[in-house]
């Protein structure tokens, strides 16, 4: 079971519908391709968009949105908070996410990775699940050494 039944936790209904390029789970990034369909998104880059989950057409958060079918996608936009599929990993309150491996959110920990939002909850993973977060785009700021 997992931890969220949703993708869209801020009750804002804000998304854009498309036909899936390829099979999408729920809670990956996604982008439209030049096909104008959603294809999973592999950076941070343009308008990016979290698939939702197809209740639509009868299938729950782990079902992913058969490819040539219909799928929603939910803004990435500042402040939104949204329950992202993440691998297994020890995510803290406040972790910095970047999009990782097939579209999956993933720790972000380089100072040049694209940061896309930020944990909002304090969890171990010990299999690919949702996690709550609180999107903003930016960079993982350099750590600073004293001399």
């Amino acid at each position: 079971m997992s931890r969220y039944r949703r993708v869209n936790i801020d009750g804002k209904s804000i998304t854009e519908t498309r036909v899936a390029a390829a099979a999408l789970l729920p809670g990956t990034f996604a982008v439209i391709d030049a096909s104008d369909k959603f294809a999973q998104a592999a950076a941070a880059a343009g308008r990016v968009y979290v698939v939702n989950c197809a209740y639509h057409q009868g299938l729950s958060i782990r079902d992913a949105v058969p490819a040539g079918d219909s799928a929603v996608g939910d803004y990435v936009e500042e402040g939104r908070e949204l329950a992202v599929l993440c691998p297994a990993g020890a995510y803290k309150k406040d972790s910095p996410i970047k999009i990782g491996a097939n579209g999956q959110g993933a720790l972000a920990t380089d100072d040049t990775d694209t940061v896309i939002g930020y944990s909002q909850d304090e969890v171990t993973l010990t299999a690919a699940d949702f996690i709550r977060v609180r999107m903003r785009v930016g960079t993982v700021a350099a750590a600073i050494t004293e001399p």
